[in-house]
Parts: structure tokens; sequence; C-alpha cells
């Protein structure tokens, strides 16, 4: 599949800082649309800087390739996240911006019931390389993963013949973003069999980053709380999702 970058920069008088954001197609949180960088964390993020004077750009990237370089490049962050115990001290951490529902999904004729994490363990999972999602299964006893680089390649194994090594029985995913790459990849119906967590997101940045520079985007963050704006930009864009 071919790479999709696409990059924006805005700058700011003033600004004392130039930032990376890096990050992935996840909608609704961050995604291309008509060759343009969108959703509610991309929304959050560049409030964030230009609230706290920063010059910025933004870069769509496989999700393992911009988790390699946010940690390896200073003044590089990567958004949306999850701030689990084996990533706390790779990076340092702003938020919560957004929260997301990791759901596993099935075909529409898979009829075992799943009530618990323990009971995927039989299962050929499907999931992305250096995920959240991947590492909170593993964590939980759940180690039978299939993984790939593009969340988008996911749907279509649920449909290979089940001898297939790239076959999977379920996939884990965004609750918000999985009906529409099922839909994007003519994989129809497929079902939610569970929740498997509710997750706050985050941005990350690289430990080399100023002190000073993620406390500005921290109270950049704290002030669209208390003004209100966080939470108009996350109801706008789940309503958008879920209607």
């Amino acid at each position: 599949m071919a790479l999709a970058i696409f990059s924006a920069c805005v700058c700011v008088p003033g600004a004392s800082a130039a930032l990376t954001f890096l990050t992935e197609e996840s909608p609704p949180f961050n995604y291309t649309e008509k060759g343009t960088l969108t959703g509610a964390a991309t929304e959050i993020v560049r409030e964030m800087a230009n609230r706290a004077g920063f010059a910025f750009k933004t870069e769509v990237l496989p999700w393992d390739t911009a988790y390699v370089r946010a940690q390896g490049e200073r003044n590089t962050c990567l958004f949306a996240t999850a701030r689990l115990e084996n990533r706390e001290r790779i990076f340092l951490w702003v938020g919560p911006i957004a929260t997301n529902y990791w759901a596993v999904y099935a075909k529409g004729d898979f009829g075992v019931p799943v009530k618990v994490l323990k009971d995927l363990a039989p299962y050929r999972v499907g999931a992305v390389s250096r995920d959240a999602k991947g590492d909170f299964l593993r964590d939980n006893g759940v180690t039978n993963l299939r993984l790939v680089r593009d969340d988008r390649d996911n749907p279509g194994r649920l449909l290979l013949p089940a001898d297939d090594p790239n076959h999977i029985d379920l996939w884990i995913t965004g609750l918000y973003n999985g009906r529409g790459l099922a839909d994007a990849a003519k994989v129809t119906p497929v079902k939610v069999v569970m929740i498997a967590a509710e997750q706050p997101l985050f941005l990350a940045c690289n430990p080399q980053t100023d002190r000073a520079t993620v406390k500005a985007l921290a109270d950049a963050l704290d002030a669209m709380r208390a003004d209100g704006a966080l939470a108009k930009i996350n109801a706008a864009w789940e309503k958008k999702f879920t209607q």
C-alpha cells in the first residue's frame, strides 16, 4: 500500500520552538479527507500549539514509523495515543485530549459469545504494529496476534481462508472507525463482539523536548478545558461519527 503523507505548517510570530506532530489515519481523531488532515485530535493539537504560540508541522505516517520517530527526534510529538505503563518513561505526556473505545470486531456470522478478554485467547486477532491495542491485549493474556502496519489491511483478512497465514478471526480497532474501514474494504457485515477498553488519548512528546514547551502545551490544553473548547470539539466529532 502506498504511503500517504500530509504536511502543514503554521508559523506563529514569537514562537520559541518549532514542533513536529506525527499521526496516523485513525478517524475520528486524526485522518486525511480530500488531502487535508482533520479529526478531533488534529483540531485539538493544532489549537494547543496556536494558543501556546508554537510553529508546527504535521505528518501522517504508518503508526510504527511515527512511533519510532517520536522516540528519536527532539521537539517531535505523537498523537493521539494511549498512555500505557510500558510507555510512561518513553515520552512526555500532555492530555488527555480525547477518549477512544477499543472494540473487537468480527464478521457478521461470528456466533461465539465473547464476554471477557480471556475469551479472545483462542482466536487470531488482527492489530497494528506498535499500537497500544495490541500491547493491551498481550498484557491481558491475549497473545495470538497477527500484526500489520496499516489498520486498513485488517478487515480484508477476516475474509481469508482459515488456513491462510494472514487470516484473522477477530480484529481490534477504534470503535468509531471500525465500520468505516470495513465498508471501505467491502467487508460487510461486521459486528462488535466486545468493547475491550475505554482509553484516554494523549499527545506524547519526545523526552528531549524542552520541558517548558511541554508545559506550555499542557497549559493551553487546560485553558481549552476551562473555556469549553475541548469538550465542544470532541462532542462535534463524536456526533459526526455516531449519527
